[in-house]
């Protein structure tokens, strides 16, 4: 992969993480005919945001945001399955809702979950790390930006038109309300992206000053993010799928979750030791639950078919190996902590060298990859 510019390669890895390696599309014809419009969505979308953090000069924490923004629009807009309670049928809306939102809960943080982290998240930091010589730097000239936009859009207009005519959503469109508190929510959480940036850092002992506790080693958290990953999925697949666990008891479940999976992130980023090798870990672990819980989708979804798992089984090879090789330039970043979290940045000359200041121009021609 890296032979390939790295504005292609994270436009190509969003769709194949996010859709295929998670077996949520059928692994029979239609995968090379749903690849192209899910490519525009999932591939023009991650490169937009990473484009966008990297020359306001913002961060991980900055990037998530707008991850998690990324899938409001996609479920709330596009598809608009946060508030359709019979999405393709599946009725999945209906299942611990909050009629005053008229959205269901345990849904909401499901699916902006996998679409935030693992779409989007997920993606950029392992093409990051992949091409850490070029961190904090533009990949993609003004035409490259027009031109991811316009794929984008078009993706979304593809997508939403699909849905719309699905005869088992009965042409669902949200209500004036709805877009206006979807528009109000989103408006937000970019303005929290954008107040997330990182003060630029002046060299010092940082933050190894201020607190001596050290982040879990990369090994447990990888481990723990495949543990809450792993965790999150079941309970979708006993509470709104398969609906084996009462609502209050996947609500329960599912805030204990959400609680711990907060308290181990922010209390590790808070560590001195705190670096791209644990952002790294958290995403490889993401990665690894998505290895085996594309086998569980594709089977509950379309049955056990023999070319499609064969097909699966390509895909978490090749999953595992971008892991594997991905891992090989974690070192690249030095010990320096990872910036957008905590506002502190390490002191190493190499980061130090790629980063952007948040009142970056356009860009000039030797700092540009030259993918357009």
């Amino acid at each position: 992969m890296k032979r390939l510019p790295p504005a292609l390669a994270l436009f190509l890895l969003a769709p194949l993480v996010g859709e295929y390696l998670l077996g949520n599309i059928p692994l029979d014809v239609w995968a090379p005919v749903a690849f192209p419009p899910t490519a525009l969505l999932y591939g023009c979308g991650a490169v937009l945001i990473r484009e966008v953090v990297t020359r306001a000069g913002g961060g991980w924490l900055m990037t998530l945001l707008l991850a998690i923004t990324y899938g409001i629009i996609e479920e709330a807009l596009v598809t608009q399955s946060l508030f359709n309670q019979n999405y393709l049928g599946l009725g999945l809306g209906a299942y611990g809702d909050v009629p005053a939102l008229g959205i269901s809960v345990p849904w909401s943080v499901y699916v902006l979950s996998i679409h935030s982290v693992w779409s989007i998240f997920v993606p950029i930091v392992m093409v990051e790390t992949l091409y850490a010589d070029r961190y904090g730097r533009p990949w993609l000239r003004a035409r490259g930006l027009v031109a991811n936009a316009l794929g984008y859009v078009v993706g979304a207009v593809i997508l939403f038109s699909a849905m719309y005519l699905n005869e088992a959503n009965d042409g669902f469109l949200l209500s004036a309300l709805q877009l206006i508190g979807t528009v109000v929510v989103v408006a937000v959480l970019i303005i929290l992206a954008f107040l997330s940036r990182p003060s630029r850092p002046s060299r010092g002992p940082g933050r190894a000053a201020q607190t001596s506790r050290r982040a879990w080693s990369p090994v447990a958290l990888g481990a723990f993010a495949l543990a809450a990953g792993t965790a999150l999925f079941l309970l979708f697949e006993f509470g709104p799928d398969r609906k084996a666990l009462s609502e209050p008891a996947t609500w329960v479940l599912l805030s204990v979750l959400v609680t711990v999976v907060l308290v181990v992130i922010v209390g590790n980023t808070r560590a001195a030791d705190w670096s791209h090798r644990h952002v790294y870990a958290l995403a490889a672990g993401a990665v690894l639950t998505y290895c085996w819980v594309g086998f569980m989708v594709q089977i509950t979804q379309y049955g056990f078919r023999l070319i499609p798992t064969i097909i699966q089984i390509l895909l978490v090879a090749g999953a595992v190996s971008l892991i594997v090789i991905a891992s090989r330039s974690v070192d690249a970043f030095g010990s320096a902590v990872a910036l957008g979290i905590t506002g502190e940045s390490g002191n190493t000359d190499k980061l130090e060298s790629t980063v952007t200041s948040g009142d970056i121009g356009e860009p000039s021609p030797e700092s540009v990859d030259e993918t357009e």
